[in-house]
């Protein structure tokens, strides 16, 4: 394991040019291309932190200092903010009740499906116990002939 208090293979000099390198190519500045460009070139990649902490610095955005502007054109961008938080709500509510919905018609079908087999196990349940009933009456009629089988008798 490295020592902690080692001071770092590549500069902060190296690391902003190699920055630079990539903004000048045209592509975005991150923290992967940058330790990918620096693995290649100095066979380190540099401390995550210390890189990311590096490309956040080089690419925060300077403020300018504000442009005075209209009353009317503030509240332009008020209502144009305010339509698109509406949209938004508007967009997330639709999704909640198409979810809903498809839910509510899940259990529908669902529903039918269980009212179709009891209707199935009733007439099934129906025709069981008649038969059972049959069944009975038969064992009945038999024991009761006097023509009885011997060996029921012998029992």
């Amino acid at each position: 394991m490295l020592d902690p208090m080692r001071p770092p293979l590549l500069t902060d000099e190296a690391i902003t040019a190699v920055m630079t390198e990539i903004q000048g190519l045209g592509r975005r500045v991150t923290g992967v291309a940058v330790r990918t460009l620096l693995h290649q070139r100095y066979g380190a990649r540099g401390g995550v932190a210390r890189i990311y902490r590096l490309v956040a610095e080089a690419t925060t955005p300077v403020q300018l200092p504000s442009v005075p502007r209209s009353v009317s054109e503030e509240s332009r961008e008020a209502a144009i903010a305010r339509a698109e938080v509406a949209e938004e709500r508007e967009r997330v509510h639709q999704v909640r009740w198409a979810r809903e919905m498809d839910a509510l018609r899940s259990k529908v079908d669902a529903t039918d499906r269980l009212q179709q087999e009891l209707t199935l196990y009733r007439t099934r349940v129906s025709e069981l116990t008649r038969a059972l009933a049959s069944a009975h009456s038969r064992i009945v009629e038999l024991e009761a002939s006097p023509v009885a089988t011997p060996l029921l008798r012998d029992v």
